[in-house]
């Protein structure tokens, strides 16, 4: 019954009376009763009701397995014709660890034209968006208590232009509760996503608007760019961006063997607390891999994201960063990925750097924490000699740099972890 409760309420679902009391049920409850109430899909569904001749209906239907789905009209009752542009936003408030709590809004958007008695044209203009987003999954029970608020303009375009397009973030933003220091995470569903039509993460003049005031804006279906957790004030001017070179790919590739995402990635300057590298899922399909310092010359490159040299081997870095974009390309993924890649971020601030720590060798995989995975694969490149490994990783013996050979424990027994799991994209 564990199991089954687990896979219905999440892994993370916590006291079944705190549940029970949050969807309702009276007392005394069964777990059937607590989990079908649980389960049941969110719905909201509205009239549209204006003070011109347009008016129309949309509803908005989630189920707990990340499926939605978005449809309505708007229709001219008369004089004159549209443009009109509707947003249909869920707010829900999010944890963040170590911070204060802040927000998501997940934002469904359609855009048409309807005609009115003056012109030939359909007087309708009718939408319906099905898709599905992990993060509903993994965030159900925040998405069961969300808000839903709704934004209709008529004759405005809410996109087209880089400035268009922050302008309707904007109203996203107005449309929500009041957030905490934490900001919000706009995740933009469906059509909204497909007109935002975001190629790269800087789009000139609006980098220093999009990460103001701790908030941060998610660009594209289902992908969270934690920009809470960029350190620095950064601008469009500051911001550098590009995709890996060939001898890069060539230099990466002796670690993953063609199993990390190369054409996915996006290399970056920038930062997280601590002036500490991160990598985070970015716009569509995009891996951030966030290197500061370490941007320019990566291979060659011996800090830890700033300008202090010789603290790590030589590209350890960046096989480092690039083990997360491995991560994140072989896990389905899910916020829990950001809530334990902040919290280890925000541990390390302090000096604990114990979230790197993976002991000796021959645990499960899975076992690892994202931090310690990370770890033992940038310690094989380097060696255990690397400065960056002292008092990591004890016990263990010395080994030498990216050795392939794991029959004898004074050799390298971690390379078995590069074999069977990187290698075979195996998380």
């Amino acid at each position: 019954m564990a199991m089954s409760t687990r896979a219905v309420l999440g892994q993370d679902f916590g006291s079944l009376e705190r549940i029970r009391a949050r969807v309702g049920v009276p007392r005394p409850a069964a777990v059937r009763q607590i989990a079908s109430a649980f389960v049941q899909d969110f719905v909201f569904d509205e009239p549209i009701i204006t003070d011109t001749a347009l008016g129309g209906h949309h509803n908005l239907t989630i189920r707990r397995d990340g499926s939605h789905r978005y449809h309505g009209h708007l229709r001219a009752t008369g004089f004159p014709s549209f443009e009109v542009a509707i947003a249909t936003t869920l707010g829900y408030d999010i944890a963040i660890p170590g911070s204060a709590p802040g927000a998501v809004q997940v934002a469904f958007a359609a855009h048409g034209e309807v005609h009115g008695t003056n012109e030939f044209g359909d007087r309708q203009f009718g939408w319906d968006q099905q898709g599905h987003l992990p993060l509903l999954v993994a965030e159900w029970e925040n998405v069961r208590r969300g808000r839903v608020q709704r934004r209709l303009e008529f004759d405005t375009d809410f996109f087209g232009t880089a400035g268009g397009v922050v302008s309707f973030l904007g109203q996203v933003v107005a449309l929500g509760a009041l957030f905490g220091a934490g900001g919000v995470a706009i995740v933009l569903a469906g059509e909204a996503a497909h007109l935002a039509n975001f190629n790269e993460l800087v789009l000139p003049g609006t980098m220093g608007l999009l990460l103001a005031s701790g908030a941060a804006f998610v660009f594209g279906p289902g992908v969270l760019i934690p920009a809470f957790i960029v350190g620095a004030a950064v601008t469009a001017a500051t911001v550098k961006q590009r995709p890996l070179t060939g001898p890069e790919r060539t230099f990466a590739d002796q670690v993953f063997r063609g199993k990390c995402p190369y054409d996915r990635v996006m290399l970056t300057n920038l930062v997280g607390f601590g002036g500490r590298p991160f990598a985070s899922p970015g716009p569509g399909e995009t891996i951030l891999v966030n290197i500061g310092e370490g941007f320019h010359d990566p291979v060659n490159y011996t800090g830890k994201g700033g300008t202090e040299p010789n603290q790590r081997a030589a590209g350890q870095l960046l096989i480092h960063e690039l083990t997360h974009a491995w991560q994140i390309a072989n896990e389905s993924f899910t916020p829990a990925y950001y809530c334990r890649a902040l919290s280890t971020s925000i541990g390390t601030t302090g000096g604990d750097m114990s979230a790197y720590a993976y002991g000796p060798a021959g645990p499960p995989w899975g076992s690892f924490g994202t931090e310690q995975q990370a770890a033992i694969v940038d310690g094989w490149l380097a060696g255990s000699m690397a400065p960056e490994l002292v008092g990591r990783a004890q016990p263990q013996r010395a080994f030498p740099p990216m050795h392939d050979k794991d029959q004898d424990p004074n050799v390298n027994p971690y390379y078995r972890y590069i074999r069977d799991n990187i290698r075979a994209g195996i998380a």
